[in-house]
C-alpha cells in the first residue's frame, strides 16, 4: 500500500512511501523501475525540491534529506516532538520548512547542514499543512500554516503577522507558482470537502467549489499552474482546470511557456532489442533486394521471349487485318450504293405518304367537324325539351300536392267536428243510459276504423302517385345523363382524332430525324474508315520497325549463343563474388577505423564543449552578480523618487559606476536588431537544451560506470575467493599424496599392506578432488570471460 507519492520536476523519477520502505523509482516509457530502497517505514510525507536535486522524507518526528541522483544523505532534521505532517521547499531550494502534530513550525537551512534558522510553536494545535513564499524583491521567507484551530496564520521571522478565520478546518493549502492564488481544501470531519480559492496576498475573500463528499486529504498544483489535483477520504480524485477570468493569455505569454519535453527513459535491454530488430530488418531488406533483383532478371528474360512471340503474333494479325480491310472496303462501296438507292426510294415513298396523310386528315377533320356541329344542335334541342318537360312536371306535382293538402285539411276539419259531436253524444248517452255505453263505444270504434281505413287508402294512393312522379323525373334525369355521356363520348373521339393527328406528325418528324441521323452515321463511318486506314498505315510502319528490331535481336542472340560457356561463367561469377566479399571486408575495416577516429574526434569535441560551457557559466555568474548589484543600486535610487535632485545625483553616480567608458552609438536597422534578437533567443534556447541533454547523458554514463565498476569489484572478489579455494585444494591434494606415500613406506617397512577397501576409498577421494578442481577451474574461466565482457562494455568517458 502506497502511503505517500512525490514526482520529480523532470517527470523521470518518483518517490513512493510504503509501509516497510521508501522507494525511489525511474519512470520508463512503459514501466516503473526501482532505483534505490531507503529504510524509512510508513513515510506519509515526501517532497522533491523545486530544482529536483534533493528530496526530503519524514520518519516519525524526524526529517531526512537526500541527494536525488546519488541517494546520499545530506542531513537529518530533528526538533519535532510528534509526527511531521507537512514539508515545503523555498524557491531556491536553500531552506526546508516543516509542520507537525506538536504545533511547531520549523525552518531549516539545507546549505548550512540542516541548521534550524527559525521556529514557531503553538501548543495544543495540530498543524496539517505549511507552505513558504519567498518575496522576490527582498528575498525574505513568509510561511503560511493551517491546523485544527480553524485559522490560516501568516508567520514571518517566528512571529504571527496575520490570522484569518477559515470557519472550518482547512486540511491542505497550495500556493500557485505565479504567487497570485492560494488554494485550500476543507478537512472538517463529517462535512463535504470543498476547495477554496483565495486571492494572494490574502484579503479574506475566497471562492468555494464543492467536489468531495468527505474531508479532503491532499491538494497539489502543477508547476505551470494549469491544473489542480484534489483527493479525499471518499476515494475520489478531482482535477480542476485553473484559469483566470480577469485576464486573457497574451501571445507573448504563450511564447514564453516552455513546451512539453519529448525525452523519455528507456533501459539498455530495450535499446539492444531495438538494435537487434534493426539488424534483422536490414538483413531481411538485403534478402528481399536480392530476391527482387533475381525476379527482375527472370522477368526481363520472360518479357523478351514474350516480345518475340507477340511480334510474330502481331505480324500475322496485321496480315489478317489487311485482308479484312480490303473486304470491308468492298462491302462499304456496295453498302453505299445500296443505301443511296434505299434513301431515294424512302424519300419518294415518304413524300407520297405525307400527301396521302394530309388529304385523309383534312377529309376526316371536315367530317368530324360536321358531326360535332350536328351533335351540338341535337344536344341543345334535347336540353330545351327536357327543361320544358321538367317545368311542366314540377308545376303539375306542385298543383297536385296543394290539392291533396287542401283535401286533407278539409277532411281533418270534418273529422274534428265529428269527433266533437261524438264526444257530446257520448257524454249525453253516459248521463242518460250507461247500459248502452258499450254499444256506442263499439259503434264509435267501428266508425273510427272505417274512417281510418278510408284515409289510409287515400294516403296510399297519394304515395303511389308520388312514386310514379318520382319515376318519371328519374327517367328524364337518366335521359339527360345519357345525352351528357354521348356528348362526352363525342368529345373523347374528337380528342383521339387530334391525338392520332399529333402522333402522325411526330412520326413524320421522327422519320426526318432518322434520315438526318442516317446521313450523320454515313459521314461518321466514312471518318472511321479513314482513321482505320491511317492506323493500318501506322501499323505497317510499326511492323517494319519491329522487323528491323527482330533482325537485330536475332543477330545478337546468335552472337550470345556462340559465347555461352556455363562452367566458365559460374567460375568467373564465384571469383567475382569472392573479390566483392574481400572488398566489402576491407571496406568494413576501413569504416571501423573511420568510426574510431570519429569517436575520438567527438570525445575531443565534447571536452572542448565542456570547457566552453564552464567558461560561459563563469561569464553567466559574473553577469548575474553584476545584474544583482545593479538591481540593489537601482532599488536604492528608487527610494529617492519623491526628491528629484537627489534622484538625479544618484542616477549620475549609477551611470558613472556602470558605464565608465560611455555608450557607443551604433545606428542599426530595426529589422537587423529584431533578427539578431530572434537568433540570440534561439541560440540561448538551443544551448539550454544541449546543457540539459549533456547533464542527463553525463548522469546516465556516471551511473552506468558506477554500476559496472561495482560489478567488476564483485567479480574480482569472487575470482580471488576461487583462487584461494583452488590453492587450498591443491595443498590438501599434495598433503594427501604425501600421506599415501608415507603410509606405503611405513607399510613396506612394517610388513603391512593396505586393504582393498582403503584403496577404493583413497581412489574415490582422489577422483572427487579432481572433479571439484575441474569445476572450480570452469567457474574461474566463466568469471574471467564475464570480466572481459564487462570491461569491453564500459563506455568511453
Amino acid at each position: 500500500e502506497a502511503l505517500s507519492v512525490a514526482l520529480h520536476p523532470s517527470g523521470f523519477h518518483v518517490i513512493v512511501g510504503f509501509s516497510d520502505k521508501l522507494r525511489l523509482m525511474n519512470l520508463l516509457m512503459e514501466d516503473l523501475k526501482p532505483f534505490k530502497d531507503i529504510p524509512i517505514k510508513a513515510c506519509r510525507e515526501c517532497r522533491f525540491s523545486n530544482g529536483g536535486q534533493y528530496f526530503a522524507a519524514t520518519n516519525q518526528n524526524q526529517i531526512q534529506v537526500y541527494k536525488t541522483y546519488t541517494c546520499e544523505q545530506v542531513a537529518v532534521l530533528r526538533g519535532h516532538n510528534n509526527k511531521v505532517r507537512s514539508l515545503s521547499w523555498t524557491q531556491d531550494d536553500a531552506t526546508l520548512v516543516s509542520a507537525g502534530m506538536d504545533g511547531a513550525v520549523y525552518e531549516y537551512s539545507i546549505l548550512r547542514g540542516g541548521v534550524r534558522t527559525s521556529d514557531f510553536v503553538a501548543k495544543g494545535i495540530n498543524f496539517s499543512c505549511v507552505i513558504v513564499y519567498t518575496d522576490p524583491s527582498t528575498g525574505n521567507n513568509t510561511m503560511y500554516v493551517v491546523g485544527s484551530d480553524k485559522l490560516l496564520k501568516e508567520i514571518y521571522a517566528s512571529q504571527v503577522q496575520q490570522c484569518m478565520d477559515t470557519t472550518t478546518t482547512a486540511g491542505q493549502i497550495v500556493l500557485s507558482s505565479s504567487a497570485k492564488v492560494m488554494f485550500a481544501s476543507v478537512a472538517e470531519p463529517g462535512m463535504p470537502g470543498e476547495v477554496r480559492c483565495y486571492k494572494f496576498p490574502l484579503d479574506g475573500e475566497f471562492t468555494s467549489y464543492q467536489c468531495h463528499s468527505s474531508p479532503a486529504t491532499r491538494l497539489r498544483a502543477t508547476y505551470d499552474d494549469q491544473y489542480l489535483f484534489s483527493c479525499g477520504e471518499d476515494g475520489c480524485l478531482f482535477i480542476f482546470d485553473v484559469r483566470r477570468k480577469d485576464r486573457a493569455v497574451s501571445k507573448r505569454d504563450k511564447e514564453q511557456v516552455l513546451p512539453m519535453a519529448d525525452e523519455i527513459l528507456v533501459t539498455r535491454q530495450f535499446l539492444e532489442d531495438k538494435q537487434a530488430q534493426l539488424v534483422d530488418l536490414e538483413r531481411q531488406v538485403d534478402e528481399l533486394s536480392n530476391q527482387i533483383d533475381f525476379q527482375l532478371r527472370h522477368r526481363d528474360s520472360y518479357h523478351k521471349e514474350k516480345m518475340a512471340e507477340l511480334e510474330d503474333k502481331y505480324g500475322q494479325e496485321i496480315e489478317q487485318e489487311r485482308t479484312k480491310y480490303e473486304l470491308l472496303r468492298e462491302e462499304k462501296n456496295d453498302m453505299e450504293m445500296e443505301y443511296e438507292e434505299n434513301i431515294k426510294n424512302l424519300e419518294e415513298m415518304h413524300a407520297k405518304q405525307i400527301q396521302d396523310l394530309e388529304a385523309s386528315f383534312q377529309h376526316k377533320m371536315m367530317v368530324e367537324v360536321g358531326r360535332y356541329q350536328k351533335l351540338a344542335a341535337e344536344r341543345e334541342a334535347e336540353h330545351q325539351t327536357w327543361e320544358r318537360q321538367d317545368r311542366e312536371f314540377m308545376d303539375e306535382h306542385r298543383r297536385q300536392v296543394q290539392e291533396m293538402q287542401r283535401k286533407d285539411q278539409e277532411q281533418q276539419q270534418h273529422d274534428k267536428t265529428q269527433l266533437i259531436r261524438i264526444v257530446e253524444d257520448k257524454a249525453l248517452n253516459e248521463k242518460v243510459h250507461q247500459e248502452t255505453l258499450s254499444q256506442l263505444e263499439v259503434d264509435a270504434d267501428s266508425e273510427i276504423q272505417e274512417l281510418k281505413e278510408q284515409y289510409e287508402k287515400k294516403l296510399a294512393q297519394e304515395k303511389e302517385d308520388k312514386v310514379r312522379l318520382r319515376g318519371q323525373a328519374g327517367i328524364h334525369k337518366k335521359h339527360h345523363e345519357d345525352l351528357k355521356r354521348q356528348m362526352q363520348k363525342k368529345e373523347e373521339e374528337l380528342k383521339q382524332m387530334r391525338d392520332e393527328a399529333s402522333k402522325k406528325q411526330e412520326r413524320i418528324d421522327k422519320l426526318i430525324n432518322d434520315r438526318e441521323r442516317n446521313l450523320k452515321l454515313i459521314k461518321e463511318r466514312d471518318k472511321t474508315i479513314g482513321e482505320r486506314e491511317q492506323t493500318i498505315y501506322e501499323l505497317k510502319k510499326a511492323n517494319q520497325e519491329l522487323e528491323k528490331y527482330k533482325f537485330v535481336l536475332d543477330y545478337k542472340i546468335k552472337e550470345l549463343k556462340a559465347q555461352i560457356d556455363p562452367k566458365n561463367e559460374d567460375i568467373a561469377e564465384m571469383k567475382k563474388q569472392i573479390q566483392s566479399m574481400d572488398a566489402d571486408l576491407e571496406d568494413y575495416h576501413r569504416k571501423n577505423k573511420q568510426l574510431q577516429l570519429d569517436i575520438s574526434a567527438l570525445v575531443t569535441k565534447q571536452k572542448n564543449l565542456q570547457e566552453e560551457i564552464i567558461i560561459q557559466r563563469s561569464k553567466l555568474t559574473d553577469t548575474q552578480t553584476l545584474i544583482k548589484r545593479f538591481k540593489n543600486d537601482l532599488h536604492e535610487c528608487v527610494q529617492f523618487i519623491q526628491e528629484p535632485k537627489q534622484l538625479q545625483d544618484k542616477l549620475q553616480v549609477l551611470y558613472r559606476k556602470y558605464v565608465p567608458n560611455g555608450v557607443k552609438k551604433q545606428e542599426l536597422d530595426t529589422d537587423i536588431q529584431k533578427e539578431y534578437q530572434r537568433q540570440k533567443e534561439y541560440l540561448d534556447k538551443s544551448v539550454e537544451s544541449l546543457r540539459k541533454k549533456l547533464a542527463k547523458d553525463s548522469e546516465v554514463h556516471q551511473q552506468d560506470n558506477m554500476r559496472i565498476m561495482q560489478e567488476n569489484v564483485s567479480l574480482i572478489r569472487e575470482i580471488n575467493d576461487l583462487r584461494r579455494e583452488i590453492t587450498a585444494l591443491k595443498k590438501e591434494r599434495q598433503q594427501q599424496k604425501l600421506d599415501v606415500v608415507r603410509q606405503k613406506r611405513s607399510g613396506k617397512r612394517g610388513g603391512l599392506q593396505l586393504t582393498k577397501e582403503q584403496k577404493v576409498e583413497l581412489e574415490g577421494t582422489r577422483e572427487a578432488n579432481q572433479q571439484e578442481i575441474a569445476m572450480l577451474r570452469a567457474r574461474l574461466d566463466t568469471r574471467m570471460l564475464e570480466m572481459q565482457q564487462a570491461s569491453g562494455n564500459l563506455p568511453s568517458v
